[in-house]
């Protein structure tokens, strides 16, 4: 018998998740255009899954889902703590509704996440597949408009990242100076992809699809840090 022309197969990916604080579908548009407006191209087409479990009121789902749409993401479906009857009514509204894993509420303690932080900043620059990244070395300032990606590489900047510029990288990002614009790490799904920086003053950093916009990263602002994943969340410390 020949083989199936199909096969399902678990895997994880990485999806945005909007959480709602309100049903008032002006309210939400107002936010998200302003949002969008920080980093258009990042977010255009961006698979999202909105959260409602802080809504206590009744939800015009159909009229989120077409907000969602008309903003260009990519609507995958609902999400949260919410009771039985109100998953139903989700999926026979014909959406459907992603139930999260567990979160592990384990605490841990701060030299455990520095070791964490010491392993995942040794081992970055190994990609997911086992080889070795090479490097692709821009010399001088990136300047707004600009957009430098750095395919199957690690991407080196001796000079600054300017407001306005976009700097991609399918490894690590290495910027040597100011990092003001849009800094994009393991663009291809790399989890150990990592961004360092002299200056951090950025728009937009993401790795593996996890991103900050600049008011997520004002504990390190200014200063030499690095950005890295630590259980699936963006992590920041100080290089010095």
């Amino acid at each position: 018998m020949a083989d199936a022309s199909i096969e399902f197969k678990g895997s994880s990916f990485t999806l945005s998740v909007l959480h709602l604080k309100t049903p008032k579908t002006a309210d939400i548009h107002a936010d998200l255009v302003k949002k969008i407006a920080q980093a258009p191209d990042f977010f255009y087409l961006v698979p999202v899954v909105v959260n409602i479990e802080q809504l206590t009121c009744s939800v015009d789902y159909q009229a989120i889902k077409a907000l969602i749409e008309e903003l260009k993401f990519t609507f995958v479906g609902f999400t949260g703590s919410v009771d039985k009857e109100q998953r139903a009514l989700i999926r026979e509204l014909g959406f459907s509704f992603v139930n999260t894993a567990k979160a592990n509420t384990s605490a841990k303690s701060t030299t455990s996440k520095q070791n964490h932080a010491v392993k995942e900043a040794s081992s970055a620059v190994i990609a997911s597949q086992g080889h070795l990244y090479t490097d692709k070395v821009h010399r001088g300032q990136i300047r707004s408009g600009q957009q430098v990606y750095a395919k199957d590489q690690n991407l080196v900047v001796i000079g600054s990242v300017s407001a306005g510029a976009e700097v991609i990288a399918d490894g690590n990002i290495h910027v040597y100076g100011s990092l003001r614009g849009r800094a994009i790490a393991g663009a291809k799904g790399h989890h150990k992809a990592q961004i360092y920086c002299q200056n951090l003053e950025a728009e937009l950093v993401s790795i593996n699809g996890n991103y900050w916009l600049s008011e997520s990263i004002e504990e390190h602002w200014g200063t030499p840090v690095y950005i890295h994943l630590n259980d699936n969340e963006l992590t920041s410390s100080k290089l010095i």
